[in-house]
């Protein structure tokens, strides 16, 4: 039966074969103390591994192949980074391999290690077409082993935002502020605007608009005239007109961009969704404070940043209106409950995570993996799956976590690097 490489590194990584009695290839008995270090950059497969043979202590790396001949196949023999492996792992040991100073590297052979009953279990899993390939074993996993595999995605999807945010800071060139106002953007985009709120960000003048704070018509002309809407207003509204008066001279003056109004979009959105309001909203944030991010950092709970929005005024206009030109019954233009889970989940929190790690600092970092604790859990398609399949999921970490995972190791099929799949191959 041969087995691919990454099933192999698997079984080594979680040490599934047979663990006494262990001989090399050339008759030296060997114990494995630590397999090493999964190393998934350039090098040898595990780094750092203990290994005692014929009683002696040995410390080094491991390298893992299907067979022998692959050593030399993909060049490890003549690559003098190599010397540092005691210990060859293979499925099929059919010759020997030396490093490239010329000693001769011990090799185990796994074939007869392995017992068949936990490959056809990796088997199962890993040919399994199901949405979600683990769903048959899924309830007779512990309920604190999904705990841990959980809280380890939602880290990691923090962790990912991280490289994301880190991006964005080089664009800026390491203004936190402006990283703040992209994040924030997006946010208030959501799915289907979110690309074009970020666009708008990047060229709105931030420093003008932290100048203006407190002039609302002032702030909310810049916001809506960058963003392209009033270019193309051809109506009467006293408020409306006062914002393009206001822009046309603004944009004289500082020679402000603007995008096209064309690409927002409004079909098959809820009114209270629309990018017109969540724009007026965006642009209320910043008539009332001229720094979020600093809001952010130095908040203690969410509570205060909730606290922020409370206090937020948007123009009156928006009470009756969703969008330019046709008026509405009166409704709220105050961000709701449901809004602002996702503005923290989208930006609060990431950039507070982010500026933690960043600027190496655990607290700020704890604090934003305790924000997304105390969030309800989100209720979306995603999430409803995983709890049909068994999944508990009690707070926002958690939801975002099955999210990572979907897109992360369900879709491109990585099962074996998910601790749920290792529990249902232990206990199956």
């Amino acid at each position: 039966m041969q087995i691919p490489e990454h099933v192999l590194h698997f079984i080594w990584r979680f040490r599934l074969f047979r663990q006494f009695g262990l001989v090399c290839r050339n008759g030296e008995r060997v114990e494995v103390v630590h397999p090493g270090n999964y190393n998934t950059d350039a090098g040898p497969d595990f780094l750092f591994a203990h290994l005692r043979i014929n009683g002696q202590d040995w410390y080094g790396h491991i390298e893992i192949h299907v067979q022998s001949s692959d050593w030399e196949l993909h060049g490890h023999d003549k690559n003098k980074s190599y010397n540092a492996v005691i210990l060859h792992v293979v499925w099929e040991g059919d010759k020997d391999c030396y490093l490239e100073d010329g000693a001769l590297l011990m090799s185990l052979g796994m074939k007869d290690l392995v017992e068949k009953s936990v490959l056809n279990k990796i088997d199962r899993l890993l040919q399994n077409n199901h949405w979600l390939p683990c769903s048959y074993g899924l309830n007779n996993v512990p309920e604190y082993q999904k705990i841990h595999v959980l809280n380890r995605m939602g880290i990691e999807r923090l962790e990912a935002r991280y490289e994301t945010i880190l991006g964005l800071l080089k664009l800026y060139r390491g203004d936190w502020e402006r990283v703040c106002l992209s994040l924030m953007a997006g946010a208030f985009g959501m799915k289907v605007n979110r690309q074009v709120f970020m666009d708008l960000s990047e060229i709105l003048s931030l420093k003008l608009i932290q100048k203006m704070k407190g002039n609302s018509e002032t702030v909310q002309a810049i916001f809506f005239g960058q963003a392209g809407f009033l270019k193309s207003y051809r109506g009467e509204d006293p408020y409306l007109l006062k914002l393009v008066d206001r822009y046309s001279y603004l944009q004289r003056i500082h020679s402000l961009n603007e995008i096209s109004g064309f690409q927002w979009k409004f079909m098959r959105m809820r009114p209270f969704n629309f990018p017109t309001l969540k724009l007026a909203q965006l642009a209320a944030m910043y008539c009332k404070f001229s720094s979020w991010f600093s809001l952010v950092v130095g908040a203690l709970s969410l509570d205060e940043l909730k606290e922020c929005l409370r206090e937020l005024e948007v123009p009156e206009f928006w009470e009756t209106h969703f969008h330019f030109e046709k008026e509405t019954s009166s409704h709220s233009t105050a961000i709701t409950e449901q809004s602002f889970h996702l503005l923290a989940i989208n930006s609060f929190i990431p950039l507070l995570f982010a500026y933690g790690k960043y600027v190496g600092d655990q607290n700020y970092m704890d604090r934003a993996i305790s924000w997304l604790e105390s969030l309800k859990a989100e209720n979306n398609s995603v999430s409803r799956r995983y709890k049909r399949y068994g999944l508990t999921l009690c707070n926002a970490l958690e939801t975002q976590a099955v999210l990572h995972m979907r897109s992360t190791y369900c879709d491109p099929k990585l099962c074996l690097e998910c601790g749920i799949a290792l529990a249902i191959i232990k206990r199956d």
